[in-house]
């Protein structure tokens, strides 16, 4: 059992502060949960939310002696009041924050060095008040192994179905994204925010259609031409329209969900890698093999030991 210990500042985010609780808790293998998750104050008395409200945590700043994972939302005074929680003593923990949490993480020292981001409206703040931390403004979330800072409100979802599937695999986060009906395609290399002209609805030629009409292909070795015939326009306009809706390149955004594919293949058949591959709409098991450890940090069959389910 995973322990997540998330830290009610007073003037805490109600909307991330529930996150960790309502997706964490979702993840089960067999009916058995994966985590438990505690909310704690640093007194363990009530805190006044940023909303009309306070809550009532179940614990004080004890239990985070037993944590796996910290969480740090964000809280009214999170930019201008350092570290309250003394997260440097807790070094050996994964710590996670969520929006402007991250000023927290970087008071505490454990940031230094690391690439991280925060809200896009703080970055400015953030970099010059951290120096020594490499930020990465535009991106949804960084993964840093020990220690990982997402983006405000909808990123903090994205980034705590990044964790469920680093711990236990697609197949477990893909569980969850269904219970939840949250998105399951977002990586971390993702833009926060795109500032833009608004695109002319369509109804054959968004970004969405397209992503919808990819995956029902994904395992055929479709071309930028083939994608571009299918909606009637040039492959220039196809690039350009796909780039301005989501900041990503369609090639970047398709090998992704690819990658998506081969995890869930890897993880819940016993096909061979040469059929994972082509299950996945990769021309050959190098180039998944390129692609996954690219994206994945680890080879097909690593990643298969570690989180296979296959019978």
């Amino acid at each position: 059992m995973h322990r997540v210990v998330i830290v009610a500042l007073p003037g805490v985010y109600p909307y991330e502060l529930g996150v960790p609780s309502r997706f964490f808790r979702a993840a089960r293998r067999g009916g058995r949960p994966l985590y438990s998750v505690t909310t704690c104050t640093l007194d363990g008395r009530p805190v006044q939310t940023d909303a009309d409200f306070s809550i009532t945590p179940s614990a004080d700043k004890s239990a985070l002696a037993s944590a796996d994972t910290i969480i740090v939302p964000p809280w009214r005074a999170a930019e201008t009041s350092g570290d309250p929680i003394g997260l440097a003593e807790f070094s050996d923990r994964r710590v996670v924050s969520y929006c402007t949490g991250a000023f927290t993480v970087a008071a505490s020292g454990l940031l230094d060095g690391r690439e991280a981001t925060t809200h896009w409206d703080s970055s400015a703040d953030f970099a010059r008040r951290f120096p020594l931390v490499r930020l990465r403004p535009d991106e949804l979330f960084v993964d840093t192994g020990s220690v990982l800072t997402a983006a405000g409100a909808s990123a903090a979802v994205d980034a705590t179905m990044h964790l469920i599937a680093r711990d236990h695999g697609a197949a477990v986060a893909a569980t969850v994204s269904r219970i939840t009906l949250a998105a399951p395609h977002r990586g971390g290399g993702q833009r926060q925010f795109i500032a833009r002209p608004a695109i002319a609805p369509s109804n054959s030629g968004s970004a969405s259609d397209i992503q919808h009409w990819l995956m029902s292909r994904i395992d055929e070795p479709l071309s930028l031409n083939a994608v571009a015939d299918r909606f009637g326009m040039s492959v220039r306009t196809l690039t350009r329209r796909f780039r301005a809706e989501t900041g990503r390149t369609l090639g970047d955004w398709f090998a992704d969900a690819r990658v998506d594919r081969a995890r869930e293949l890897l993880e819940t058949t016993d096909l061979l890698v040469d059929a994972v591959a082509a299950g996945s709409g990769f021309a050959t098991a190098a180039a998944l093999r390129k692609h996954f450890r690219d994206r994945v940090g680890l080879s097909p069959h690593q990643y298969r030991s570690r989180f296979t389910q296959a019978v």
